[in-house]
């Protein structure tokens, strides 16, 4: 993955023979190189991944010819058949892969059984991101949004290109193709493109290294044994989570975003400062937003969105989250953490509508989306109901606060090193939200020794505070398990 020692020699690999090779054979080899990563980290996933670009090709080139070579019903129908039959599949996938496995082992805990098959179910990796861009693409076909692509080359890239093959962004194929198509035109001569994918890169490894996985050691510790610790750490643990799932996952994007912007493709920007939300619609207008549009564009626009009342809207918003709450996993908390923002929301929208003005809305948004994050880290939904109330009935105890870190082997050097990193995260999301730039992009509009500078002190950073080395191994992206 990413945070592989192998992956930067992969990467300037693909990137040398990316520019040395005439245009017409960039799309081949960035198959190659996807596939090829695809394999490495899981070969398993390899043979899903083109079996599912197979299907999926051949069911919109299908689409696309019902629907255009006769105008009349009965093939427009048929056409909406094969759609939704192809869609109803991949969520049949998703289904099976996300749930069995979960409900395989219960049932078997149950029944006294020592083993289950289902159990050992492992979803190959990427398989949710790439499945969901495959439903859009279907359903933008069978709506006639997009014509369906007649390059299997091309289609395949779309699905299985690497920067974003494990954790997305969710491209859309309007987007993303016509990319595939003009790869011919990038050159390497463009130091502004590199300078800037450099930029993405470099931000991206120290959210993820120096800042979440350091975070992670002192939250695992927390939340693997709550039972241990007071009020006050547990209250600590759900602050420190919070800020680590967004610096491993924005910072997951960023590397993707720049090792796309070293071939010329430009990724959705998937975070933008969610924590300096105003309210909770306002975060999830910030926070994994591909994920965000494709909700909205598939499932809430087509449940009727806001266009049939107040009632309908809020019971659409509550099916929207209902989703996304199980996508993310099979586990009842899950369902908890999705319907908590569901409510969130149709609280949010019922406020607004009566014209209610709420004080401190930054404060209060990332009070509820930290408390909802107890669901999400949380093993079951007993073990989060466990952990909120421990919150509120363990206490404060100073005198066991230095026993509590040190059974947490927090030192005061990775103490401070903690509150540097959050700080330096927080300084930059509040700087770039005013100006309305990402960093990288602001940085690339300095002069060549500002930019070297910023360089060199995140690669400096990296290097020496970064969680790596013997002894060591890097947390995994936490959204690869989705």
């Amino acid at each position: 993955m990413f945070t592989s020692m192998v992956f930067p020699l992969f990467l300037g690999a693909v990137a040398a023979l990316y520019f040395l090779l005439p245009g017409k054979w960039r799309p081949a080899l960035l198959l190659f190189a996807s596939y090829a990563f695809c394999g490495w980290i899981d070969l398993r996933a390899l043979w899903s991944l083109v079996m599912i670009s197979a299907v999926t090709w051949l069911l919109g080139r299908k689409i696309e010819k019902l629907r255009v070579e006769d105008r009349g019903h009965n093939r427009r129908y048929r056409g909406k058949i094969y759609a939704a039959t192809g869609i109803g599949i991949y969520i049949l996938i998703l289904c099976i892969y996300k749930y069995a496995p979960y409900y395989g082992e219960n049932l078997s805990q149950r029944m006294g059984l020592s083993g289950d098959v289902l159990s050992d179910l492992i979803m190959p990796v990427g398989l949710s991101f790439y499945l969901f861009q495959a439903i859009g693409y279907l359903a933008d076909v069978c709506g006639g949004k997009i014509k369906a692509e007649k390059s299997f080359l091309f289609f395949s890239c779309y699905l299985a290109f690497f920067p974003k093959l494990v954790s997305g962004p969710i491209e859309n194929a309007r987007d993303f193709l016509p990319q595939i198509k003009a790869l011919g035109q990038v050159t390497l001569k463009d130091r502004g493109r590199l300078s800037t994918a450099a930029a993405y890169m470099l931000w991206g490894y120290f959210m993820k290294m120096v800042v979440a996985d350091r975070l992670a050691v002192t939250v695992n510790g927390i939340f693997e044994t709550p039972g241990e610790f007071d009020s006050f750490w547990l209250a600590l643990g759900v602050i420190l989570y919070t800020i680590q799932i967004y610096c491993d996952f924005a910072g997951y994007s960023y590397i993707a975003i720049g090792c796309a912007r070293v071939f010329g493709i430009r990724l959705t920007e998937n975070f933008k400062a969610p924590y300096l939300a105003s309210g909770i619609m306002d975060f999830w207008r910030r926070w994994h937003i591909s994920l965000s549009g494709w909700l909205r564009d598939y499932i809430y626009i087509p449940l009727g969105g806001n266009r049939k009342g107040f009632a309908r809207k809020c019971a659409n918003t509550m099916a929207v989250f209902l989703v996304c709450g199980m996508w993310h996993g099979a586990g009842l908390n899950f369902v908890v953490w999705g319907l908590l923002h569901g409510l969130y929301s149709v609280a949010e929208t019922f406020g607004k509508r009566r014209g209610w003005k709420v004080r401190g809305g930054r404060f209060l948004t990332f009070v509820a989306v930290a408390f909802a994050w107890i669901f999400f880290r949380a093993e079951s939904l007993g073990d989060a109901f466990f952990y909120v109330s421990r919150i509120f009935t363990a206490g404060i105890h100073p005198e066991n606060w230095n026993q509590s870190r040190i059974d947490l082997r927090l030192t005061m050097v990775e103490a401070v090193l903690m509150v540097l990193g959050v700080g330096v995260v927080w300084l930059v999301d509040r700087f770039c939200s005013k100006k309305k730039l990402h960093l990288p992009v602001f940085i690339q509009e300095k002069q060549n020794a500002m930019r070297y500078l910023v360089f060199y002190l995140l690669l400096i950073a990296i290097f020496i505070f970064g969680m790596y080395g013997p002894g060591y191994h890097a947390e995994q992206f936490i959204y690869m398990q989705f």
